[in-house]
C-alpha cells in the first residue's frame, strides 16, 4: 500500500508520507519529483518518511511524482502523491 496523499500541517494526523511496506525491502529507493522534474526527496535506501519539505522548507500543496526502486529485479513503481494543506 502506497498512500496517495498526506497533510503536513502539524496537527499530528498524516503529517508525513510513510510507506510502511518498504521495511521488507532493505535498500529500496524512493525518489520524489516536483512538476519541474526537480528531485525534492530521496531516501537513499533508508526507511525514512517524507515530511513534505525540501531543504527544510515546506513545499506547496499539489501533486508530486514518485519512483520506487525495490532493488529486487522488479519493475519500477511510479505514481503521484499529493500534499494537501
Amino acid at each position: 500500500y502506497i498512500p496517495n496523499a498526506f497533510t503536513p500541517n502539524g496537527d499530528g494526523l498524516n503529517d508525513t508520507w510513510d510507506i510502511e511496506t518498504l521495511a521488507i525491502y532493505p535498500g529500496a529507493e524512493v525518489k520524489v519529483y516536483n512538476r519541474y522534474g526537480q528531485m525534492v526527496f530521496d531516501n537513499n535506501g533508508k526507511n525514512i518518511s517524507w515530511d513534505g519539505k525540501f531543504k527544510g522548507s515546506p513545499l506547496p500543496a499539489g501533486a508530486y511524482v514518485y519512483i520506487i526502486n525495490l532493488k529486487n529485479n522488479t519493475a519500477l513503481i511510479k505514481g503521484a502523491v499529493y500534499i494537501i494543506y
